[in-house]
């Protein structure tokens, strides 16, 4: 079996920053190793000022490691050819606010030197990506927090990249926007994309990563797969009340559900926080209440929380 190829390579990286209070510095990234294949959406996790963005910035060239090696597409990103390979979604993104959408997007398209013709094509398909059709002419200033985001991705996009990194894309967002975030998230996913991304909202990590690295005080410790780092998944049961049963009838025809019995319905080991949520809407709109939603199986915030515990306790 071929073994994907390996797009992001980090081997020993360390970053100390100077300080007036003590002559060793701020270690804020320690002997770092990690690497991402071609395909595979990836996600650092940790506390804040356990090095997350300085890490960021490192690989995207705006800061200069201590120690340490870093490669992108097997080069280094001084290299303009891998430059050209990104894309990067910042967690503010200050973009020229006289814009509006339209011609934010056409102007950074403009950069990378596509024809016009070209450039209104692609603001066309990026905006409907995004789902800004509708908003196109809104200045970016008089966005809201939720449209900038979707914008700021757009923008990321322009160049068509391999590599997808993105610093807490759902920061700010309410749980509607935050939703849509992982659904554009995962659409990059279903297109191939390489992704990188940070995130508070281990929830979202959950739905779309394939693996997880639990960053503390600098330092990897803990790396894998949900199902290696928690466990095998359960089964999700939701109970419910004031359904009728033409509706529960509706529900046990969906895809991700096992059973339906009485109040209870029962999806599958493998349902997703999406899945979940589109049964909860089905409920909902039913006229159903929900009472209780259970997912046995470990979760990342549980995996989270006991690799820091023991970090922290092993520092002590």
């Amino acid at each position: 079996m071929k073994t994907a190829e390996t797009v992001l390579q980090v081997k020993g990286l360390t970053k100390i920053y100077k300080s007036l209070f003590t002559s060793a510095g701020v270690k804020a990234v320690d002997n770092l190793n990690l690497s991402i294949r071609r395909g595979e959406t990836y996600s650092i996790v940790g506390p804040n000022g356990s090095g997350k963005t300085t890490t960021l910035k490192i690989l995207l060239g705006l800061i200069f490691p201590t120690a340490g090696t870093t490669s992108i597409f097997g080069k280094s990103i001084s290299d303009l050819s891998v430059r050209e390979r990104i894309g990067f979604l910042p967690e503010d993104a200050y973009l020229y606010d006289c814009f509006n959408g339209e011609e934010l997007l056409d102007f950074y398209a403009g950069l990378f030197g596509y024809p016009k013709k070209k450039r209104r094509q692609l603001v066309d398909e990026l905006l409907a990506l995004v789902g800004m059709q509708a908003n196109r002419k809104v200045p970016f200033r008089e966005c809201s927090k939720g449209m900038r985001q979707r914008l700021a991705l757009a923008q990321a996009l322009v160049n068509d990249p391999e590599l997808l990194i993105l610093d807490e894309p759902t920061s700010g967002l309410d749980p509607a926007g935050r939703h849509q975030m992982t659904l554009l998230i995962l659409e990059m996913k279903k297109r191939g994309k390489t992704l990188l991304l940070c995130s508070h909202f281990l929830a979202e990590v959950e739905e779309v990563c394939d693996r997880v690295g639990v960053m503390y005080r600098g330092s990897l410790v803990a790396e894998g797969t949900l199902q290696e780092l928690a466990g095998g998944p359960t089964q999700v049961r939701i109970t419910t009340d004031k359904l009728q049963p033409q509706a529960m009838d509706a529900i046990s025809r969906m895809a991700s559900v096992v059973t339906v019995e009485g109040g209870a319905i029962t999806m599958g080991a493998e349902a997703t926080n999406s899945s979940v949520w589109t049964v909860l809407e089905k409920v909902n709109e039913a006229g159903g209440e929900v009472l209780e939603v259970l997912r046995p199986r470990p979760t990342l915030q549980d995996v989270f929380v006991k690799a820091i515990g023991a970090s922290a306790e092993e520092n002590q």
